[in-house]
């Protein structure tokens, strides 16, 4: 679970978002990425670093340069758990995330609202 925190929170910044669409495109390096985003180099490092992090690319050395890519594995299996939360599959997503689902079980309404109560109740039915 700790990863996908990981990925979504580096996924959370447009400008890390344009670099992952520009390297679904092409494989390139800092600099190449810097003039595609008109950024400086520096806040290309920033932010590769933050991708890197987790998981999200890899780099690898071709003569002088550092070239980065993607990491599809890691973009598939947030892919998989974003596909679980649609589905609603709050089992699936207890036994592949090691998740404590007994805990949504003993949802309780905090506010004293006849709707919210409801919603709660058919929640717990639901479960």
């Amino acid at each position: 679970m700790i990863e996908n925190v990981k990925v979504f929170k580096a996924m959370g910044d447009e400008t890390r978002l344009k670099i992952l669409i520009l390297l679904s495109k092409k494989n390139i390096c800092a600099k190449g990425i810097a003039r595609h985003l008109d950024i400086s180099e520096a806040a290309v490092s920033q932010h590769v670093k933050i991708l890197k992090e987790a998981g999200l690319i890899i780099g690898y050395k071709r003569g002088y340069h550092v070239i980065y890519d993607l990491n599809k594995q890691i973009l598939l299996e947030a892919q998989s758990f974003i596909k679980l939360l649609i589905e609603d599959d709050v089992y699936s997503i207890n036994d592949k995330f090691n998740l404590n689902v007994k805990d949504l079980n003993n949802l309780q309404c905090k506010a004293e609202c006849k709707a919210v109560k409801n919603c709660c109740k058919r929640f717990k039915e639901e479960l």
